[in-house]
């Protein structure tokens, strides 16, 4: 059984100036011990390897492990990488190739995060949900977080104009900042070890596009990584893990062998689909026993069964949480410049 593990970013649980902490997997310090755990329990493997084991109909080795991060956040550099290489560790980097050299172009969650964190607004009239008051700090989060979530459920260009809608309600000047790790970096962390692979070019939620849109940002996001590291491997992560039969035979005739979701339980070789391919999602909330739970092979299995109850409870529910929701969200402080709260 294939275990593979899916990260965002490693902070400490706290709001920035430019990123919202939602986005934050694990703190340094259940990193480090997480990453010890598996370097001595488990068969970390490549994705090379991996790739080569799907060519060739081979199995994987016995407790193998693939660690995956998305979105090429900058503080991957500074804070995981060096833990990884400490342990000997390697990992797979899934990058929105539109984003890196281009500061000024945030993630639509993060100019959200930016432009309510800067409002001095205590109202924002015009949404999908009606008037949100925003006086409070509270307030102002469930806002937030109303908006964020979603994001998701709509046709992309519609989000986009929501984004920009909101934007525009909450600062008469916008100065959005992204923190995506630039080109230079990318190219160095690949020549230290790191797989590259793509994670589209705009990071559009894939079911909510067209199929013309489809293979233009599987396309394109190939062609960036061959251009600027020289190579691109034939693998793919589904923004927010959402997929469906179009995308599926549209990255089948663009030659991709590995896709991952962010759905989770086992991926076992004997019958896994390889563009349907689980992770296990890793949040703040991942405690120590609940992280050596997960990648047992019953622990596996449970999460699939609670992946499935889940996301049919979001389902009903108005606030869907980044990436599936795999776990619940975690407490972190409010937006910048406001108090904490209890939660």
């Amino acid at each position: 059984m294939l275990r593979i593990l899916a990260y965002h970013r490693v902070a400490e649980l706290q709001d920035t100036p430019l990123v919202d902490s939602r986005s934050v997997s694990a703190t340094p310090k259940e990193f480090i011990w997480q990453m010890n755990y598996l370097a001595s329990h488990y068969h970390m493997i490549s994705m090379p390897q991996l790739l080569n084991a799907v060519e060739t109909g081979s199995r994987v080795p016995k407790r193998a492990v693939l660690i995956t991060f998305d979105d090429a956040y900058a503080d991957f550099a500074e804070t995981a990488w060096p833990v990884l290489k400490r342990f000997g560790l390697c990992a797979t980097l899934f990058v929105p190739t539109g984003y890196p050299n281009h500061p000024e172009r945030p993630f639509s969650w993060d100019q959200l995060y930016q432009a309510f964190g800067a409002t001095r607004r205590t109202e924002l009239r015009v949404t999908p949900f009606g008037p949100l008051p925003l006086g409070k700090p509270e307030q102002k989060r469930r806002a937030l977080r109303m908006v964020q979530d979603h994001l998701a459920t709509v046709a992309d260009h519609e989000a986009m104009r929501l984004v920009d809608s909101v934007c525009s309600q909450l600062v008469e000047r916008r100065e959005c900042s992204g923190s995506v790790l630039t080109w230079n970096q990318l190219r160095q962390l690949r020549n230290e070890g790191l797989t590259l692979g793509s994670h589209t070019r705009t990071h559009p939620i894939m079911t909510q596009v067209s199929p013309d849109r489809m293979r233009e940002e599987i396309r394109t996001s190939q062609q960036d990584l061959q251009t600027e590291t020289g190579s691109a491997l034939p693998i793919f992560c589904y923004p927010n893990g959402d997929h469906n039969d179009i995308i599926i035979s549209i990255l089948r005739e663009e030659g991709i062998r590995l896709a991952f979701t962010t759905r989770s339980g086992p991926n076992d070789s004997l019958s896994w689909d390889p563009l349907k391919l689980r992770r296990i999602v890793i949040t703040p909330r991942t405690s120590r026993t609940v992280f050596r739970i997960r990648l047992l092979r019953l622990g596996a299995y449970f999460d699939s069964c609670r992946h499935g109850i889940m996301k049919r409870k979001l389902a009903r529910s108005p606030f869907l949480y980044r990436g599936a929701a795999s776990e619940a969200k975690p407490k972190t402080s409010d937006i910048q410049g406001y108090p904490e709260q209890s939660q």
